[in-house]
């Protein structure tokens, strides 16, 4: 009985010992892990108080892009405006232009190959003559 009591001290022993161990390599790993994020700490803090210069600069060149964009959004809304005018007066000037073209007289022609619209008897050239003999009337 008293070799049993001492095979479980053993084992008990044996196991408390290598529970501590793991606990001390775990221990050292936390310890490394920490000094790496103090490091990345004290390294962001130093970049922080850098760059703190730096974004105020960069503020005060947003906030004059900002303005500088509202007065160019005004500027294009006066362009679009006056580009619209512009358009609705070209084209009421094209269609007042296109009805002065309609009510001219029939015997005047702006163009130099058009023929007088008189109508040509007895012509062998006219459309008109011939090609009414051609057609089929369908009943």
């Amino acid at each position: 009985m008293i070799w049993i009591a001492i095979a479980i001290q053993l084992i008990l022993s044996a196991g408390l010992l290598w529970a501590s161990w793991q606990v001390w390599i775990l221990r050292n790993a936390l310890q490394s892990t920490v000094k790496t994020v103090d490091g990345w700490t004290e390294a962001c803090e130093n970049g922080l108080q850098g760059s703190t210069p730096n974004l105020e600069v960069a503020r005060g060149g947003v906030g004059s892009t900002r303005k500088q964009y509202q007065i160019l959004q005004s500027q294009l809304e006066k362009i679009r405006k006056s580009l619209s005018v512009l358009v609705r007066g070209v084209s009421f000037l094209g269609s007042r232009w296109q009805q002065s073209r309609k009510g001219a007289p029939k015997g005047v022609s702006n163009s130099p190959n058009n023929k007088p619209n008189g109508k040509n008897k007895g012509s062998s050239g006219s459309k008109s003559s011939g090609s009414k003999q051609n057609v089929k009337r369908r009943r």
